[in-house]
Order: C-alpha cells, then sequence, then structure tokens
C-alpha cells in the first residue's frame, strides 16, 4: 500500500524495516519500500548530493558494527536517494479472534488489502476479523530480524494464547478444539527467518512491535552539503586550503576591508610613496594581505608533521563545516545567515534590542567562558539514514579505543574487528546487535536516503584560553605556554566516532576536551527543551570539537513548533542561563557519581537519534566539578 507524509520524516520513522500505527485505523504496518522523490522535470533530487563524500563519511561510524566486514557502502554498491513515499504492509499478519480467542495468522495474499475484505474470517467460528483483532507483539532478534510471534499447531481446531501474569513467563497456548484440553508451552518464535543468524534462541525477544527496541535508525548529519566535496577526499590541496582558511580566519586575516584599504592608501601618498590614488589603493592592497601561498604551504607543514593523511580529511571536513557558518565564502548559495553578540553590540547588525541587553548578553557569556555565541538562520543540514539495528541503539562493547596520533583511529577502509567465535557476546553477555544496510528487495542495490533541510540554529564556542588553563588546572597538560592556541587544539584534541568513548590513559587530552564540549552541549539541550517544551528527540547536536563548538538546532522532521531556538536565545537568554545551573540536579546523584561517572539517563542522555556519539564521554563533573575518571576534578564553570 503506498504512503504519504511529511518527507522529513521518512528519515527517521517511515524507513525500511520500521513498523507503525496506521492513522487512519488500528491497523499496523511494515515499511516494505521507499520511493524516490523527484522534482518536475523527473530528476532525481539527491543528484546534487556528493555520493564519495557521504557514503565515506557514513562508513567510519558503520565499521564500528561487528558485522562490517560482511556489509558495503561504497559507491558501486550503494546509492543515495531521497525519500518521497513509502509502501508498507500490514504487520504483524496474526490476529486475535474477538469471539472465540483462536489466533490466526493471515498470509500476505489475506492481509494485502486487509481491513477491506470482508473474506478474513476466523478459522475457527467464522467470526469476521477486524483491524483492532490484530495483536501487537512480534519477535525481534540480535541480527536485526523482526517476524510475528510463533502460533504452533495441535488438532487442526487453531489455538489460543492464555497469559495469567503480566511478562510471558506463564504464556502458554491452548487448543480450541471441541473437548480438547492439550497446552503448549510459549516461545516467541520456533526459528529465526534470516537465513544468515547464527544466533541461538537467547538472542530473541518478545517485544510490542511500537517498542523504541524493535528499530533504531542509524544516521549521520553533515553541514552545508554540496556535489564539489567529492573532491575533498582526494585533493590534498583542497584540504590544506580549507585548514589555512580557517587559521586565516581565526587570526582575522582573512584580507582587508574597504576601509583598511583606503587609510593605507592615504598613508602611502602622505608619505609619497605612489603618485596617484590608483596605485595607493593597490599597493595598499598588496601590503594589507597575507601572502596566502606562503600561508598554505607552512600549514601544509604543519599538518604533515601533526596528522596522517586519514585525520587530515576528517580535521578538514570538521573545519569545511565550521567555515561555512562563519564565513560567506563556504557559503555557496548564499543561503546561511548569521551573527553573533559582538555583531550586536558593535553596530554591525540590526536589532530591536537595546544596548543595555545587548551589553548584558555579552557579559554573560563572559561569565560563561564563552567565546562566541553565534545564531543561525537557513542552516542547511543534510541527514542521512543508513541503516537500522535492533534491540540496541550501538554495538554495544565493541567500540574501538583511540590512537594518540592527533586524536581518534579512522578505520573506514578496514573490516571492524570480531573476536572470531561463532557466537560472540557483548559486555551485557548478549549476542550483540548487528547492523542492517537498507535495500529494495532481498536482491536490490544497497539504499542510503539522505535530505537537506534548513533550520534554525545556535553555535556556542568555549574559550580556547579558558579551557587550556582548565587542563592545567586538573593536570591534564603541564605545557606553561602555547603560542597558538587555535594550531594546538587541531594537533591534540580528536574527533570520536559515533559509538567511541574515549581511552583516557590513550589519549588524555581529547578525553576531557571533547568531554567538556559533549557534557556543555547535553546541559544546553536540557536547558532549551526546558524553556521551549522540545522533547528529548526534537534537539541535535552537531558538535565540532577541534574548534571547541557545538551547533544546536531542531529536528526537521518534528511537526510541532514552540518557538525557534534562535528566537530563544535572541530574547531569552539569561534564562538558558539561569536554567543552566539546574542540569547539575540528579535523581540518582549519589550512584550516578559513584558508577556513573555523573552521567546517566535521568541527568545528560539524550536521544541516542539525537546525540553524535551515543551519550558516550559526558560527565557532569567536567562542567560543575565533582569525580571524572577517578579523581574530584575542577569544574569549567569555576574558571
Amino acid at each position: 500500500m503506498p504512503m504519504e507524509r511529511r518527507k522529513s520524516k521518512f528519515l527517521f520513522d517511515y524507513l525500511p524495516g520500521n513498523t507503525f500505527n496506521h492513522a487512519e485505523s488500528d491497523l499496523s504496518g511494515l515499511v516494505s519500500r521507499i520511493h524516490e522523490d523527484r522534482d518536475e522535470a523527473g530528476r532525481s533530487k539527491a543528484s546534487e548530493l556528493p555520493d564519495a563524500y557521504i557514503l565515506k563519511r557514513i562508513s567510519r561510524h558503520a565499521a564500528a558494527w561487528p558485522n562490517w566486514a560482511d556489509l558495503s557502502l561504497s559507491a558501486d554498491d550503494a546509492s543515495i536517494v531521497t525519500p518521497g513515499a513509502a509502501n508498507f504492509e500490514v504487520f504483524p499478519r496474526t490476529f486475535e479472534c474477538g469471539r472465540c480467542g483462536t489466533v490466526t495468522q493471515l498470509r500476505w495474499e489475506e492481509a494485502k488489502d486487509f481491513p477491506r475484505d470482508d473474506a478474513v474470517t476466523c478459522g475457527r467460528c467464522s467470526a469476521q476479523l477486524r483491524d483492532h483483532h490484530q495483536m501487537q507483539f512480534v519477535s525481534v532478534c540480535h541480527c536485526g530480524q523482526i517476524q510475528e510471534i510463533y502460533v504452533p499447531e495441535h488438532c487442526g481446531a487453531g489455538m489460543a494464547l492464555r497469559n495469567p501474569g503480566t511478562g510471558f513467563d506463564n504464556a502458554y497456548w491452548r487448543c480450541t478444539g471441541a473437548n480438547c484440553e492439550a497446552t503448549v508451552g510459549f516461545r516467541p518464535s520456533a526459528k529465526c527467518f534470516n537465513p544468515d543468524c547464527d544466533y541461538g534462541q537467547q538472542a530473541r525477544k518478545m517485544l510490542p512491535h511500537s517498542a523504541s527496541q524493535t528499530f533504531y535508525p542509524q544516521t549521520e548529519r553533515l553541514i552545508n552539503v554540496r556535489k564539489d566535496l567529492d573532491t575533498l577526499l582526494s585533493n590534498d590541496q583542497y584540504q590544506i586550503q580549507i585548514v589555512s582558511d580557517y587559521l586565516l580566519e581565526r587570526s582575522g586575516n582573512t584580507g582587508p576591508s574597504e576601509q583598511e584599504k583606503l587609510s593605507k592608501a592615504m598613508e602611502l601618498l602622505e608619505n609619497n610613496e605612489v603618485d596617484g590614488r590608483d596605485e595607493a589603493l593597490e599597493l595598499a592592497e598588496e601590503r594589507l594581505t597575507v601572502d596566502i601561498q606562503a600561508h598554505r604551504d607552512e600549514t601544509k607543514h604543519f599538518l604533515t608533521e601533526q596528522l596522517s593523511d586519514v585525520n587530515q580529511i576528517r580535521l578538514s571536513e570538521e573545519l569545511f563545516e565550521y567555515l561555512s557558518v562563519v564565513n560567506p565564502e563556504y557559503d555557496e548559495g548564499d543561503r546561511i545567515s548569521s551573527y553573533t553578540f559582538a555583531d550586536l553590540a558593535e553596530d554591525a547588525q540590526d536589532t530591536h534590542l537595546e544596548p543595555e541587553t545587548v551589553d548584558r548578553y555579552c557579559r554573560l557569556r563572559d561569565k560563561l567562558n564563552l567565546e562566541e555565541v553565534r545564531l543561525i538562520k537557513n542552516f542547511p543540514i543534510t541527514t542521512v539514514s543508513y541503516g537500522y539495528s535492533r534491540i540496541k541503539p550501538s554495538p554495544t562493547g565493541l567500540e574501538r579505543q583511540p590512537s594518540t596520533e592527533g586524536g581518534t583511529n579512522d578505520s573506514s577502509d578496514q573490516p571492524a574487528e570480531t573476536d572470531g567465535g561463532t557466537t560472540p557476546v557483548d559486555e551485557d553477555g548478549d549476542p550483540p546487535a548487528l547492523l542492517n544496510l537498507f535495500s529494495s528487495g532481498q536482491w536490490g542495490d544497497t539504499e542510503v536516503f539522505a535530505r537537506t533541510n534548513d533550520a534554525e540554529a545556535v553555535m556556542l564556542t568555549l574559550d580556547k584560553e579558558t579551557v587550556v588553563e582548565w587542563l592545567r588546572e586538573n593536570d591534564v597538560i603541564d605545557e606553561p605556554d602555547i603560542d597558538d592556541l587555535d594550531r594546538w587544539f587541531l594537533a591534540n584534541v580528536g574527533h570520536p566516532s559515533r559509538f567511541e568513548a574515549i581511552d583516557p590513559a590513550g589519549d588524555p587530552v581529547s578525553r576531557a576536551a571533547y568531554s567538556l564540549l559533549h557534557s556543555f552541549s547535553h546541559s544546553v539541550i536540557q536547558s532549551i527543551g526546558k524553556l521551549s517544551g522540545y522533547g528529548r528527540d526534537s534537539l541535535v547536536e552537531h558538535l565540532l570539537p577541534r574548534t571547541m563548538s557545538v551547533i544546536i538546532y531542531k529536528r526537521s522532521d518534528t511537526d510541532f513548533n514552540l518557538g525557534s531556538i534562535f528566537t530563544l536565545f535572541e530574547e531569552r537568554f539569561p534564562d538558558v542561563i539561569d536554567q543552566l545551573d539546574e542540569t547539575d540536579y540528579c535523581t540518582y546523584d549519589t550512584v550516578c557519581r559513584r558508577d556513573h561517572n555523573c552521567a546517566c539517563e535521568d541527568c545528560l542522555f539524550v536521544s541516542s537519534v539525537t546525540c553524535q556519539n551515543s551519550n558516550q564521554n559526558l560527565s557532569r563533573s567536567v562542567y560543575f566539578g565533582g569525580p571524572f575518571d577517578g579523581p574530584d576534578i575542577v569544574g569549567f564553570n569555576g574558571m
């Protein structure tokens, strides 16, 4: 059956393999296929996306799954699709008769037009089966399979499910045949229907089909995606240019303004160094402009000394996203609009706020040890959904540890290692959850779903000098003087993969700095949620740790709008700050501090869909003070 929905919802809620409750009936279904969205000329809306760039970036995260060696997201095996509509089928096809209680499993042909087909009846008493007779429980396997519960047979009359308890430990099947009292013990399924699954019965769980554990979409979000980004992966000169432009942007050497050139030209004329105005302006620009090529050559030397080729690519990707927000030259479509509190204070941006209000905002910014608060409109986010898992949202217990070379490992070109056993288990003693990629049918090509939406956002940048002081205060570093803070952060702070917990012994700087930024991000998200009413699934973070920046925005697929983040920071910034202090509270504080490094579901955790690092590398202590990785530390807000 075809299904239309708000198109951004297909990236989260209506993906192949996911179940849902139909809006117009009590019927439940399973999404079986996604149809591509096309423009009026019939062109794919994904044609302007950089396939190689997107597939490479999501492969880094997919490689963490234990079955990655059996999968492929290469450009030869996978295609990018912008979803526009979907097909679904009735699921589960298990119905319990409202008259006699007999459970019937419909064939696909019987369920195809249900409930319009009045001929679908109970096999025992012939009562008509309705949508509200559909059973909601399914069998879910760690391998990714989802299927109807197993209904045994006895004497041909049918079986009724009896469950005297709240769970299914005491459930059993009773034969509905006349004068038959036979019973059969209940089990979710006799076998997993996935032919490649080697897991035993312990890998399968009985769950309502709508439970969150039945489907965890695996997504990645990219900023300012455009077609020419494919060249970033292979063109080291482009990578060097991005890093060089970032360093020049940070130092303020982005080129002289017209006023600076005019002032310098007047000086040259007064000193009789030139004969005319045109010559003066030309010489003024030459003297005020940094030698770009020399700077790029020096940047190349810096990168060669500090980073591997793989980490250079990852760094340039991150800095490209940062520059897309702050540097108009990286906004090719001239679509992003942003300004900072400093812009308001310097009258560089029109505002309805009174000067006293702007001045107060700037003082609060400084009090929080923030270098910059930037409000962003038309923020282009490309959300990419590349697969799903069931029962667990991440490859628990199988996270890779970082290297000590400029941050974290990048194993996108290597298969994820496993223990080599036929029945591996994770740290909880369960068979590990596996990644499942999307495809159109059993033999179809792999499909990756992507869509770009504009959002309103806020970017918060921590003051790097204060971060370094905080690291010194907590004995993470002992360097007395750092000549160039921006280069130091590029060389020493890593960016972990989606599921990676940074090893505090192997990379203490990245562990501390990233945890600080990440924890601060979650505290701000909690504050925004309290003030705006947005739920934990609605607000998304995008971390740029080498710049010590986080961008927070609202998911485009949430239908309600209670006021934008942009407006909240513009009108109620002091309230956001006041609410931030409340995020140090945890209902389970004693246990949270002792056993969970001051980060748990009650205080810092947010939805796995919206957290960039799967709730890893978090602690209230890094911002507010307290135990972190063992000893007590000084919080960043106390600096």
